[in-house]
């Protein structure tokens, strides 16, 4: 118990930081573009230095198997296009509200779950579903009238991709190690990017502020996706998801605390709602 406390504690402080990093960077002046390539290629390499440490016999499965296309499958979806859509969506909203869908993705992960595997869902989980989009309407603005805006569909696509990617993950530590999968994840959605390099990247030397923010985002990537599946390979899935949801509670203090970010009523509301809501979709009844 120790050990999956240990590694929830590192997945949550690194999913809250992640976002309030990325957001440091955007308004430092980097682009989408250097947020999505920059974070992911500093996450990648990470990645294979924690994997080359903890298993370097198993780095060669990440380029040659019968595991390599799912690693890629994951990585594209997971790493690739929730990076890019997340790095896009910041430059017109706040790491919070992105931190808070963050927190909604054990709602995506157990209706996948359901879906792929089997799995039932109880009527409390489904009013946490409920009570979940209800927070995040609260959060962009239901209290001053609901504000579908670019932002909110950039981050509402990412659920149904992270939700696939983490049951589709789950499947694989079956088979290979969790520390392979998030290292695939992370190497793949970089490769993903990299391909896109020339329609992302719009300046030729980036400021080294936003770099030194990107730097730590794909660190805490990196940190977070791996300890996020050490979580998964010793405790049960939905006890992680529910645990991890708390990781706005990090980005809301990093926010408010460095960047000044002031959040209203409803927001403060919908804040409590998600938290409480992920919480309470974590305590899953056996069927």
């Amino acid at each position: 118990m120790n050990g999956l406390l240990a590694n929830v504690a590192l997945t949550v402080t690194a999913f809250g930081l992640m976002p309030f990093f990325k957001k440091a960077a955007i308004e430092a002046g980097s682009t989408p573009g250097e947020v999505a390539i920059v974070t992911l290629v500093v996450a990648a390499c990470v990645s294979l230095l924690i994997l080359g440490r903890q298993q370097p016999s198993s780095l060669g499965q990440l380029v040659r198997g019968r595991h390599v296309v799912p690693l890629m499958l994951i990585g594209v979806l997971a790493g690739g296009l929730v990076t890019l859509l997340v790095s896009y969506a910041l430059t017109i909203t706040t790491a919070t509200n992105r931190s808070l869908f963050q927190a909604a993705y054990p709602a995506a992960t157990l209706l996948f779950a359901y879906a792929m595997l089997g799995e039932r869902l109880s009527l409390p989980q489904y009013l946490s579903i409920a009570a979940i989009m209800l927070g995040l309407l609260l959060m962009n603005g239901l209290g001053e009238g609901v504000n579908f805006g670019l932002g909110f569909g950039l981050l509402a696509l990412t659920m149904p991709l992270i939700g696939f990617s983490d049951v589709y993950g789950k499947r694989l530590t079956d088979d290979i190690p969790p520390v392979l999968v998030a290292s695939g994840r992370n190497l793949y959605g970089a490769l993903f990017v990299l391909l896109l390099a020339p329609w992302l990247w719009t300046v030729s030397v980036p400021a080294l502020t936003g770099l030194l923010w990107l730097a730590a985002a794909g660190t805490a990537q990196a940190i977070g996706v791996w300890t996020f599946y050490r979580a998964l390979e010793s405790g049960q899935a939905s006890l992680v998801a529910s645990l991890t949801a708390t990781a706005p509670l990090v980005t809301v203090l990093a926010e408010v605390g460095v960047l000044g970010l002031e959040l209203g009523k409803w927001q403060w509301a919908g804040v409590a709602v998600v938290v409480l809501a992920a919480f309470e979709l974590g305590r899953r009844e056996r069927v």
